[in-house]
């Protein structure tokens, strides 16, 4: 049978769901700009006629094009070709922004107790390229900061007479954001590249009331969602900090960091005679604490799916729901296992990488897919710590396609 996944619109699909490494794509990226060996070349080539013929389902995420968008305007074509990587295996397919998963998994657990309507729509998995974050937040501020920008202008008018200022003061009062919006649709799309219409569809729409921040926010990256389309705008149209390739590595720098003193702390215990099984239980009985983490990230996400803020408190509280949410569980059982491996509890003293932050990022998809990459490394310390998700694994990028053509023979 097909893992269980919380993406209950696609239970029946005929293919697995596969979730490759970042590095992949890169590697995927140099063959498209003739820069791969033979064998790379041959296995994309392998790789994109199983997704065309239906054989497999590539999915993208946040985390992934995160990345690999690593942009410079001089090696332009490396970004671009890296996006089309993407875009050819996995077309429209994308699973959550991770803090979406979470709140997904979140409301499935409590869905599982009766806590939410069973009906609950908790799909991660997408063929509209939704792998976008939420900004509602942004949509919802918008009126506010059209009428305060409105009102500056006309301060910085100076106006003295009286007449006119009641004349300024009853049209600002009759100010309609949605027809301001919608008169600047074609400059604001002109200057980002972006259809007319999906600027009407999107922000304008919003701002007559016809939807909600949310579906707002949902149609408006829904324009830019394709991956070269997004590298085009977001860092070559839009005036933006170009924060989005930094996010992961900050991650994987602050739990490297985090990790050392860690290990650094318990170098001299380690050595003590006796003490080694207390420590292996002690870091074990951790997991749980380390569970925790994901469970923050996600709160302002969990109302989409029905579970408001007290529900949520209640739930955050109970440590068997905690232990059930399967975020929790990656994210415990993988910290613990590699603080394991790290002070030298499994075995020699293993080195403390950069890119753990990144990998545990990316493994909180794990239980929702039926093939996941990753290096060699992180694949030894999923397999390890998550045993039931093993089968899952594959740790060689060569090994795919057979991996891919395994599981059709499982499934029949």
């Amino acid at each position: 049978m097909s893992p269980h996944r919380l993406d209950k619109a696609y239970t029946a699909l005929p293919a697995p769901v596969v979730y490759l490494d970042s590095q992949d794509y890169s590697r995927f990226g140099d063959v498209l700009r003739g820069k791969a060996d033979e064998n790379f070349e041959t296995l994309f080539f392998e790789l994109e006629e199983r997704k065309m013929r239906g054989k497999a389902i590539f999915a993208t995420s946040m985390p992934i094009l995160a990345e690999i968008l690593q942009y410079d305007p001089n090696f332009r074509e490396t970004s671009l070709k890296k996006a089309e990587a993407v875009e050819r295996l996995c077309g429209p397919w994308a699973l959550a922004f991770p803090t979406r998963l979470i709140a997904a998994e979140i409301a499935e657990t409590a869905k599982g107790l009766g806590l939410i309507p069973a009906e609950t729509d908790t799909t991660i998995l997408s063929n509209e390229r939704f792998w976008f974050p939420d900004i509602s937040n942004l949509f919802e501020t918008m009126k506010e900061e059209m009428h305060d920008e409105l009102e500056m202008k006309v301060a910085a008018l100076g106006l003295t007479s009286r007449a006119m200022k009641r004349k300024v003061a009853r049209a600002v009062r009759k100010f309609d954001p949605a027809k301001a919006a919608a008169e600047a649709a074609p400059q604001f799309a002109a200057r980002f590249d972006l259809p007319v219409a999906a600027i009407r569809g999107s922000l304008v729409e919003y701002l007559r009331g016809g939807i909600n921040a949310r579906e707002g926010s949902r149609r408006f990256f829904a324009t830019i969602g394709e991956p070269v389309k997004f590298v085009e705008t977001y860092f070559e149209k839009i005036e933006t900090d170009r924060s989005l390739p930094a996010w992961m590595r900050n991650l994987g720098e602050t739990l490297q960091s985090h990790i050392a003193q860690f290990q650094r702390n318990m170098e001299p215990i380690v050595r003590v005679d006796g003490m080694r099984a207390g420590l292996v239980e002690l870091i074990d009985n951790w997991s749980s604490q380390f569970g925790r983490a994901p469970l923050r990230a996600a709160e302002d996400d969990t109302v989409e799916f029905g579970v408001e803020p007290a529900l949520r408190e209640a739930l955050f509280s109970n440590n068997g729901f905690v232990d059930a949410v399967p975020a929790c569980q990656v994210c415990g059982k993988i910290i613990s296992t590699y603080l394991r491996q790290v002070i030298g509890l499994s075995g020699n003293v293993a080195k403390i990488e950069a890119s753990f932050g990144g990998d545990l990022i990316h493994a909180f998809y794990l239980p929702h897919v039926d093939l996941w990459r990753s290096d060699r490394r992180f694949s030894a310390v999923v397999t390890s710590a998550l045993p039931a998700y093993a089968g899952r694994v594959v740790s060689k990028l060569t090994d795919l396609p057979s991996a891919i053509d395994a599981w059709h023979e499982r499934e029949g």
